[in-house]
């Protein structure tokens, strides 16, 4: 199969299902109907040109057609940008994403190497500091040199948007798998500025940590009821894997399409459609569930000694903050 039709059958399968593949090509190649034909046909070889723009039309990556010439796989560079309004477009493009899974038949799957930011978004202080963590300690943000965190110095409509992206999450079905030391990273995070001095007050940490051990007694309540939501809806699988992640991951399936998302820089992320890269993503994320406990509804015993191992560890970080 030539490279030419290899593009046109991914446009087939991805054109608007209300319009014809052929008035597409037209339009945006700016070109007749009849040569648009010959194009599809592949009587008419494309230019370089032509395909990049069939690509970008499409949202589609060149790249992908020639995965098995040059043994590459592209991917997609998802990132954070600066200020206020970075980061509310950063929370709707997830939301986005996230959307993409409410379909009855999708499939989300995540290995989490840190448990997941959107369960800390269901908590305005727990997201607030989450926030401005990255803003400051990571992206370091100019405005916020010298300025400790208390949860009104992130924005409203930025704390509205993780919370309206949390509520999406909290809809779909997901199937995830986490280690022990999972919690591990954002209890590092307020440690962190504990010991810098960037807590407004003793008072502002305590006011996070209290929303860590509420986000944790909730994720024990989900988990034993196999619910997001702590409803009938079972739409919520956890697993405690004893075999280290080793990364932040997550698997997509909806719309006959299917993602792979993988943590860069902290929050930032790369993602793929390469068929090989996601095929490999799903064995070994079913390798990883075989070798692990389930954490749900029937799973009391080992639900309890999981969660016990967390909240010892909130209590020890809670304790140094107030010993402080």
């Amino acid at each position: 199969m030539s490279y030419q039709t290899r593009l046109i059958e991914y446009l087939k399968e991805n054109a608007p299902r209300h319009a014809l593949l052929v008035d597409e090509v037209a339009e945006v190649l700016s070109i007749s109907k009849d040569s648009a034909y010959r194009r599809i046909r592949g009587s008419t070889p494309m230019s370089i040109d032509e395909a990049m723009l069939l690509c970008d039309h499409f949202n589609a990556d060149l790249s992908y057609f020639f995965t098995d010439k040059y043994q590459t796989i592209p991917f997609r560079f998802n990132r954070l940008f600066s200020g206020d309004g970075g980061l509310i477009e950063y929370l709707n493009q997830l939301k986005e994403v996230v959307n993409a899974g409410i379909d009855k038949d999708a499939r989300v799957m995540v290995a989490a190497e840190d448990v997941p930011v959107f369960h800390h978004f269901e908590y305005p202080q727990l997201a607030g500091f989450k926030l401005f963590y990255w803003q400051k300690a990571v992206m370091n943000e100019a405005v916020l040199v010298g300025q400790p965190f208390h949860v009104d110095l992130v924005h409203p409509d930025v704390l509205q948007a993780a919370s309206e992206l949390s509520a999406s999450y909290n809809e779909i079905h997901s199937t995830e798998i986490w280690t022990e030391e999972s919690i591990n990273s954002t209890l590092r995070q307020i440690l962190y500025f504990l010991e810098s001095g960037q807590f407004q007050s003793k008072k502002s940490a305590l006011a996070v940590m209290g929303e860590m051990q509420l986000m944790t007694e909730n994720l024990q309540r989900k988990a034993e009821k196999s619910s997001k939501n702590l409803s009938d809806d079972k739409n919520f699988v956890l697993y405690n894997s004893e075999v280290r992640i080793g990364n932040n991951c997550t698997y997509i399936e909806a719309g006959g399409k299917r993602t792979v998302y993988i943590s860069h820089n902290t929050f930032n992320s790369i993602s793929t459609m390469d068929p090989s890269f996601c095929d490999e993503t799903l064995v070994w994320m079913q390798n990883l569930i075989r070798k692990s406990t389930s954490i749900n509804d029937v799973s009391e015993k080992h639900r309890y000694q999981f969660f016990k191992t967390m909240f010892n560890k909130i209590s020890e970080v809670r304790a140094r903050i107030e010993n402080a």
